[in-house]
C-alpha cells in the first residue's frame, strides 16, 4: 500500500496546475481500480504477458462448461482496459471512458489462436508451440479415407468449440464475429498447411492470403465431399465424432453439449453443420464435382441409406448457391423418378402383348422368363462411365434388351440408347451341392457373367477356367475389371466364396509358409501370405463346398479405388470449366463497357467471379479472347481493350 500511495502523488504532482486535493473518501477506491487497471492491467494485456499463447491457448482450449469461466473473465477483463491516461481522470471525474482497447488485442490474439489450431489440423496434428502439447499420431488400423473424415469431423468441432467461445465467452460480439468468419476462410482457404520448421510468426502473417499460393479450398471441398459420401453410405447416418482432443491437444473429452451443438447425432443437423462450413469454402465448384460423381454412383449402385436425406441436402445446397449449381444433381433424380414410370410403362407394354398371344401354343417367347428393370439416364447430368462394349451377353437378356429398345424407340422417336453395362447388376440362382434349394446371388453383370461360365459342361464335369479363358468367354476386355470380379467371387468374405482358386506353385515364389526367410537363416513368426493378384496361370473352378444359412447373398464387387490420376481428371476437369467461366466474364463485361482498362477490366472480373481466380490465369484468358478476335487493344494504349461485335 505504501508504494501504491506514493504512485498515486506522483501522478497527481504531474497534474496541470499542481498538486491537487484527493478525492472524497467515498470515491478514493473508485479511483484506485482506475489506477490499477490504467498502470497494471492495460500494460499487462498483451501478447507478450497476459495473452501469451502459453498463457491464453489452455484457457481457449478448455473443453468442459464449469471452466469456461475462465475465458468469460478474460473478455471482462479486456473491457476494463483504458486508452486515457489517469490525469485526466483525476482532473475530471466525469470524463468518458475509452474501453475496448483490451478487446481489440484479445481480438488479435484470438485470431492467432484460431489459425493456429485449424492448420494444426489441417496437418493432421497438434500444433508445435511452446506450451506442452503432444503430436497426435494417427491410428495403425486407420486408412486414408478414415483419415480425411477424421479431418472433416475435426474441423467441424474445431469451428463448433470457436462458435461456443465467441457465443459465451465473448458475449457475442459482433467483431468476434467478424475475426471467427476470416479465421475459418483462412483455415479452410490456405493451402499451406504443411509441416516445415518456419517460425510460427512466418505462418501467422502468410496466413489467410489468397493469392497463387492459395488453392482456395480445393483440399478441403474434396475431403467434404467425400465425407458426405460416407455419410450418406453410412448404416448409421452418421459417422462417430472424433474427441476434440485429438485436434488440439485438450485433456478432456467433448461435452454432451458440444455433441449436440454439432449435431451427429441427427441427420439434419449434421446437414446444417457441414453446410455453415461449406460457406467459407471458395472452391465451391470442386465441391460439386466430387459430390456429382459419388452421387451418381450412390443412386445407380443403390448404396444410399436415405434418398430423402440425399434430396434435403442437395436443396440446401440448391438454395446457398443456386439452382445452377445443382441443375445436374437435381437431373440425376428426376431420370431415377421417370425411369420408374418408364418401366411401368413397359411392363404394362409388356402385359398387353402376353395377353393377346396365343395361349395355346407352348413358344411362349422364353424371354419374359427374365426379369429387367431399365434406368434411363440423360448423358449430361451422369458421370462417364466404362461400358465394356465386346461384352458377351446371353441370347435371353439380348432378346430383352431389344424388345426395350424397340418400346423406348416407338415411345420417344429420336433418342439413342447406350447400354451401360458397367453399371449393371443381377440376380442369379445358383444351386450348390452341400444346400437345400438354390441360393440368390446378388451380384454385378460382369460376375454374372463369370459365374454362367462355370455351369457344367454337356458331360457333367466342373470346369477350371484361367482368367484369360474367363476374358474370352465373357468379353470383358479390360483385365483389371477382370481381375476385381475374380477377387469378390473367390477372396471376398466368408460366406460369398462361391469359386475357388488353385495357385500355380510357381507363382508362389515369395510364399514361405516354414516361417524362414530365403535370404537369411534368422528365424521369424509364422504366418501365411495370401497372395490378392491374379496370374495368368490361376485356375478357378466352382466351390462346391459353398455352405451359407441366407437365402439371398451378396456379393459386393471390388469397386476400383480412385487413385491420384482419378483425381487429377477431376481437378483438371474443374479447371477447364473455370476457363470458360471466365471467357464468359471478360466478353459479357466488354460487351456492356465496349472500352475498359486492364487494371478495371481485372477487378470487375474478379467480382464477378465465385471462385478465386489469380491475376495472371484472367491474363491469359484476355490474351486468348485476342487471338480469337473477341478483344482487341486500343491503338496507341496497349493496357486498354475495345470489344469487337
Amino acid at each position: 500500500m505504501k508504494s501504491m500511495t506514493s504512485y498515486y502523488y506522483l501522478v497527481a504532482d504531474s497534474a496541470p496546475g499542481g498538486i491537487v486535493s484527493l478525492p472524497k473518501r467515498r470515491r478514493r477506491a473508485q479511483y484506485l481500480i482506475q489506477l490499477v487497471e490504467e498502470f497494471l492491467l492495460t500494460p499487462h494485456f498483451t501478447s507478450k504477458y497476459l495473452l501469451h499463447p502459453f498463457n491464453l491457448y489452455p484457457i481457449l482450449d478448455q473443453e468442459e462448461h464449469s471452466l469456461r469461466k475462465d475465458a468469460k473473465l478474460l473478455y471482462q477483463l479486456s473491457k476494463r482496459c483504458k486508452n486515457n491516461s489517469s490525469t485526466a481522470l483525476i482532473q475530471n471525474s466525469s470524463s468518458a471512458i475509452t474501453p475496448h482497447a483490451g478487446t481489440q488485442v484479445l481480438r488479435q490474439t484470438f485470431e492467432e489462436y484460431g489459425k493456429e489450431r485449424g492448420s494444426a489440423i489441417m496437418r493432421q496434428k497438434s500444433p508445435a508451440t511452446n506450451h506442452s502439447i503432444s503430436p497426435v499420431k494417427p491410428s495403425p488400423a486407420m486408412t486414408m479415407r478414415d483419415m480425411n473424415n477424421q479431418i472433416v469431423l475435426n474441423i467441424l468441432e474445431y469451428k463448433a468449440h470457436l462458435e461456443y467461445l465467441h457465443r459465451e465467452a465473448f458475449e457475442g460480439e459482433e467483431s468476434f464475429a467478424k475475426t471467427l468468419r476470416k479465421v475459418l476462410e483462412s483455415v479452410l482457404n490456405d493451402s499451406t498447411h504443411e509441416d516445415s520448421e518456419e517460425s510460427a510468426s512466418n505462418a501467422r502473417n502468410r496466413a489467410g492470403r489468397y493469392g497463387r499460393d492459395s488453392d482456395g479450398g480445393k483440399r478441403i471441398a474434396e475431403l467434404l465431399a467425400k465425407y458426405m459420401d460416407a455419410v450418406f453410405k453410412s448404416t448409421k447416418g452418421s459417422l462417430a465424432p472424433f474427441s476434440m482432443r485429438n485436434a488440439i491437444g485438450a485433456s478432456t473429452e467433448m461435452s454432451p453439449q458440444k455433441l449436440s451443438v454439432i449435431g451427429y447425432n441427427d441427420s439434419e443437423e449434421l446437414q446444417l453443420a457441414v453446410l455453415d462450413l461449406f460457406r467459407h469454402i471458395q472452391s465451391k465448384d470442386v465441391f460439386e464435382a466430387f459430390y456429382r460423381q459419388d452421387l451418381a454412383k450412390r443412386l445407380l449402385l443403390n448404396k444410399s441409406t436415405s434418398i430423402d436425406a440425399e434430396r434435403s441436402f442437395v436443396y440446401k445446397l440448391k438454395s446457398e448457391c443456386g439452382s445452377g449449381y445443382t441443375s445436374k444433381m437435381e437431373g440425376m433424380f428426376k431420370d431415377i423418378e421417370l425411369s420408374k414410370d418408364v418401366m411401368s410403362n413397359y411392363t404394362a407394354h409388356l402385359s398387353g402383348l402376353e395377353n393377346s398371344a396365343n395361349t395355346g401354343t407352348n413358344d411362349s417367347d422364353a424371354s419374359h422368363v427374365l426379369d429387367m428393370d431399365v434406368q434411363v439416364l440423360t448423358t449430361g447430368y451422369w458421370p462417364v462411365h466404362p461400358q465394356y462394349p465386346d461384352i458377351i451377353l446371353p441370347k435371353i437378356m439380348l432378346n430383352k434388351r431389344a424388345d426395350f429398345d424397340a418400346f423406348y424407340k416407338s415411345k420417344y422417336q429420336g433418342r439413342r440408347i447406350a447400354w451401360q453395362n458397367s453399371l449393371g447388376s443381377c440376380i442369379v440362382k445358383a444351386n450348390f451341392p452341400k444346400l437345400d434349394g438354390p441360393r440368390e446371388l446378388n451380384v454385378s453383370l460382369c460376375q454374372a457373367l463369370v459365374l454362367m461360365c462355370f455351369n457344367l459342361d454337356e458331360s457333367g464335369d466342373e470346369r477350371a477356367l484361367t482368367i484369360g479363358h474367363i476374358m474370352e468367354k465373357t468379353g470383358i476386355s479390360d483385365r483389371n475389371e477382370a481381375e476385381r470380379v475374380l477377387q469378390s467371387l473367390s477372396m471376398g468374405r466368408e460366406g460369398t466364396r462361391v469359386l475357388c482358386r488353385l495357385e500355380n506353385q510357381n507363382s508362389s515364389e515369395d510364399m514361405h509358409d516354414d516361417g524362414v526367410n530365403s535370404e537369411s537363416s534368422t528365424p521369424r513368426k509364422k504366418h501365411k501370405v495370401i497372395r490378392k493378384s491374379i496370374s495368368d496361370t490361376d485356375l478357378f473352378t466352382f466351390n462346391s463346398n459353398f455352405s451359407s444359412n441366407q437365402r439371398r447373398i451378396r456379393i459386393t464387387n471390388i469397386q476400383m479405388k480412385e487413385t491420384a490420376s482419378d483425381r487429377k481428371k477431376t481437378h483438371e476437369s474443374v479447371i477447364l470449366d473455370r476457363l470458360h467461366l471466365i471467357d464468359a466474364a471478360i466478353v459479357r463485361i466488354m460487351k456492356a463497357r465496349k472500352t475498359l482498362e486492364h487494371r478495371d477490366l481485372l477487378g470487375e472480373v474478379m467480382n464477378q467471379l465465385k471462385f478465386p481466380a489469380a491475376a495472371v490465369d484472367i491474363k491469359k484468358r484476355i490474351e486468348s479472347l485476342i487471338e480469337r478476335e473477341y478483344l482487341e487493344r486500343v491503338e496507341g494504349n496497349i493496357s486498354s481493350y475495345n470489344y469487337l461485335a
